[in-house]
């Protein structure tokens, strides 16, 4: 079951700063997360990440640090991702998280994982997420991108219509059955359908009005 958690403001601890780690780092990021990233060493991109002040780095060799250092670490944290290049360690720092009873995923590892990272994709406001349960990382990317042949333009303007819609529909119509009815009817109007086509959504609003003044 996929589960979209609301990670803004929240703490996010990432272990490993390689190549995997600041992928990581960078989606979270783009959740409004405070992300932290513990390595002997970054990539460059964590190092810039980390001067631009989107990130803090712990610089110490986490491998040479006690279980109490470790524990201390996800302590602060509401979040914790493994990916260091040693399976003893992240073994080690996922029984630290649970202990703490931390959610946390060791990458690539779902035996010793609270929950996996999907590959997902942006189309606006919307948000794909697609999930193997760990088992293939790699075919989770491939039918991500091609998903991503597929969503239209349309579509996406689509769900910024419907948001509109739905909230005008939920101050004029109180029977949910009826105003679901309506909403169903705007995705299905030929004519909307043309003007999100050519990317005419203030248009298509006022025709949508226009329909919910008929209910």
């Amino acid at each position: 079951m996929l589960i979209d958690l609301k990670l803004a403001g929240k703490t996010v601890l990432i272990f490993g700063g390689g190549n995997v780690g600041e992928r990581k780092a960078r989606k979270f990021l783009e959740t409004k997360s405070k992300v932290t990233v513990v390595s002997k060493g970054f990539t460059d991109g964590l190092e810039q990440l980390n001067q631009q002040g989107k990130i803090n780095v712990i610089d110490v060799d986490i491998s040479a640090e006690s279980s109490s250092f470790i524990g201390s670490l996800i302590s602060k944290s509401d979040v914790v991702i493994v990916a260091t290049n040693d399976p003893k360690l992240n073994e080690e720092i996922s029984v630290e998280a649970r202990k703490r009873k931390i959610l946390v995923c060791v990458v690539d590892t779902p035996l010793i994982s609270d929950f996996y990272l999907p590959a997902t994709t942006h189309f606006g406001k919307i948000r794909i997420a697609i999930s193997t349960g760990g088992r293939s990382p790699a075919m989770a990317r491939i039918l991500r991108k091609k998903l991503e042949e597929v969503i239209t333009g349309e579509e996406i303007l689509q769900v910024e219509l419907q948001h509109y819609a739905r909230k005008l529909a939920k101050t004029l119509i109180l029977d949910k059955d009826t105003r679901r009815s309506f909403l169903y009817k705007i995705i299905h109007n030929s004519d909307i359908k043309h003007l999100l086509k050519e990317g005419n959504v203030e248009e298509a609003k006022a025709l949508a009005k226009q329909i919910l003044e008929q209910y």
